[in-house]
């Protein structure tokens, strides 16, 4: 029989180089980081949502000063007018009164509107600071576990790059009718080199015939499985 060592070993090495190639392709989706991706993007459209609130909010507040301001500015006006003796008429004096102490508690509701405000901004500041501390840790998170996975997926390259020399030099040692039969037979299955053990084709995991196994230790043919063609490969044991 002819040494089919050799073409199991060309086999193992055909099997490594496709599991390498599975593994480098799902190192290449990053199906590893994408939930830390998920959750970063996800923390990240959160933490422009309340920043973007809390700048509104200072906006606001910004805003409700000026209002202040300007409705200081009125008061002192109307206070001058009002106690310079230059408002004689009592009705008007009355009526810039009304709106001098209208004035006055609008300030006041406006300048407890500002303190809302404040408070709120600073329940915002500690929201975010606490926020960006969390996704500055999960982004450097990433950035580790994204360079180990480009080391491994460069490793990946170099293994699978090791392969067609070794494969190589295998079949140069294997005998050209074995290795056309082995190739034919790659069309049906991508092991067809099948180890028995036990009595079972490994490729199948059905019980191969007593003939079968009888030819495998003693005769020189090439012998294939009943059941599902391949290749028998019966290792001697001692």
């Amino acid at each position: 029989m002819p040494d089919l060592k050799l073409l199991w070993e060309i086999q193992a090495l055909d099997d490594r180089k496709r599991d390498l190639e599975n593994k480098l392709e799902r190192a290449r989706e990053e199906e590893e980081l994408k939930p830390l991706k998920a959750d970063i993007e996800e923390g990240g459209a959160l933490f422009n949502q309340i920043k973007k609130e809390y700048n509104d909010i200072k906006k606001n507040q910004k805003a409700k000063e000026m209002d202040v301001k300007c409705a200081n500015e009125q008061v002192k006006n109307l206070e001058k007018r009002l106690y310079d003796g230059s408002i004689t008429n009592v009705k008007e004096m009355n009526a810039n009164s009304k709106e001098l102490e209208s004035l006055k508690n609008t300030i006041r509701e406006t300048e407890d509107n500002i303190l809302v405000f404040m408070e709120k901004q600073d329940e915002l500041r500690a929201i975010l600071e606490k926020m960006s501390i969390r996704l500055n840790n999960k982004a450097d998170e990433y950035r580790s576990k994204h360079r180990a996975l480009l080391a491994e997926q460069d490793k990946i390259r170099q293994l699978i790059a090791q392969i067609p020399l070794s494969r190589e030099k295998l079949v140069e040692k294997l005998d050209g009718e074995t290795w056309q039969r082995y190739e034919d037979m790659k069309e049906r299955f991508n092991d067809p080199l099948a180890r028995v053990e036990k009595a079972t084709c490994m490729g199948c995991r059905m019980g191969i015939t007593f003939n079968e196994l009888r030819m495998l230790k003693h005769s020189d043919d090439l012998v294939y499985c009943s059941n599902c063609g391949r290749m028998l490969y019966w290792e001697k044991q001692g």
